[in-house]
């Protein structure tokens, strides 16, 4: 037997079966628990909840601490969101952008470039990804900056870090690697503001001005004394247009008369200018540009780094949202091979075929994800989530199955 309770008359030891609001209103992924302490309350209040669904049958009298200490089922799916995985992603990409501003700036009006708070930036953002390489994957986007250039470098350099993380590269390398990232398009301080935000296509002559920007960015950073801006990042930045075809700018190089770095960072710039979300376009999936980067820049750029990236951060990373075969919608939450995207999968379904909110979350496992089990993909918005539910999916829902 079932009834409902205000919160203010839930007492240690109630079960409690069911709240006043839907899951995607709160941060419990189950609305099924029992009342331990006067902190569980407290929690359930913070929330919102003020009307709660309880088993009447369930021996409501029961001391504290009397229950199975196994069977620990008190609502404590709350979690301490500051802390998590996506939002500290999106408070690095918002750091970033409000440097490179800064530094753009600074390089446009006085022609000179804050070195040293760059490669403090970056070293903070090398530590962060070395002591969690898996936050790679959850690159959240900035998608309300009406300047792309600053959001493009920031997620470049984010990306170009976790992968050279990846490759186990010495941390020295590492920070030369997102420095070189970060700074690859500084040479577009030079071009017209006319040009550089022309919302329409550009014209032929107007091409001819963008695509002078790798030179531009060359003569800026061998102006640094800074031994890796003037010799890596300047390099990076005057070759990272160059195409194996011939077809790539300023000096129509071959992929082997390039810098490594420039190889690597070549694919990491289309696969970030593509994936990203604008304020006028909407990005495309990871696994559609993965899949375009195979089949049409194979003569351009190095196949070997795409398969590298498209294992880094997978065709399906962990915390996509998907609709599968089925109709249902989840969102991957860990695979059995971790490293590679592969492998038995465990998925958290949140709406059913009508795209209807489930009751409850359900966490299934699927023995191998295949791309014919998946009918389309989500960015979180379009289902209506924030950040801080994302991190809270990904955190919890570990704990169902």
């Amino acid at each position: 037997m079932k009834k409902n309770l205000p919160v203010d008359k839930l007492a240690v030891g109630m079960k409690v079966v069911g709240v006043d609001k839907s899951w995607l209103e709160t941060n419990l992924i189950s609305h099924t628990f029992t009342i331990h302490s006067q902190e569980d309350i407290d929690r359930l209040k913070a929330g919102g909840i003020k009307q709660v669904l309880i088993e009447a049958s369930h021996p409501e009298n029961t001391v504290k601490g009397s229950s199975d200490p196994a069977e620990d089922d008190s609502p404590k799916e709350i979690p301490e969101l500051p802390s998590g995985k996506v939002q500290e992603v999106m408070s690095l990409q918002q750091e970033t952008v409000l440097l490179l501003q800064k530094a753009f700036k600074q390089t446009r009006i006085k022609n000179a470039l804050p070195t040293e708070e760059i490669r403090k930036h970056v070293r903070e953002t090398v530590r962060m990804l070395l002591e969690n390489p898996m936050a790679i994957s959850l690159l959240a986007d900035i998608h309300d900056n009406d300047d792309e250039t600053y959001v493009h470098s920031a997620n470049t350099m984010l990306l170009a870090t976790g992968f050279a993380i990846r490759h186990q590269l010495p941390e020295m390398d590492c920070l030369r690697w997102g420095m070189a990232a970060l700074l690859h398009d500084i040479g577009k301080t030079q071009i017209p503001q006319e040009v550089l935000k022309k919302p329409g296509p550009l014209s032929f002559a107007e091409w001819e001005i963008m695509h002078r920007h790798p030179l531009l960015g060359f003569q800026i950073l061998r102006k640094s004394t800074d031994p890796d801006v003037h010799d890596l990042a300047a390099q990076v930045a005057v070759e990272h247009h160059e195409r194996q075809n011939g077809s790539g700018y300023p000096h129509r190089l071959s992929l082997d008369q390039v810098h490594p770095v420039s190889r690597s960072l070549m694919v990491l710039d289309i696969y970030e200018a593509l994936t990203a979300h604008r304020v006028y376009r909407k990005g495309i999936s990871p696994q559609k540009v993965i899949r375009y980067l195979l089949d049409g820049h194979k003569d351009k750029v190095s196949s070997k780094i795409i398969l590298e990236l498209a294992a880094m951060v997978g065709i399906y990373p962990v915390g996509t949202f998907i609709a599968t075969d089925t109709g249902e919608i989840g969102m991957i939450l860990n695979y059995t091979d971790q490293e590679n995207h592969r492998g038995e999968t465990k998925i958290l379904f949140l709406f059913d075929q009508d795209k209807t909110v489930l009751p409850k979350p359900q966490a299934r496992l699927i023995p191998e994800l295949t791309p014919e089990k998946i009918l389309r993909t989500y960015d979180y918005r379009e289902l209506g989530f924030s950040p801080e539910q994302v991190e809270m999916l990904l955190s919890k829902g570990q704990e169902l199955i």
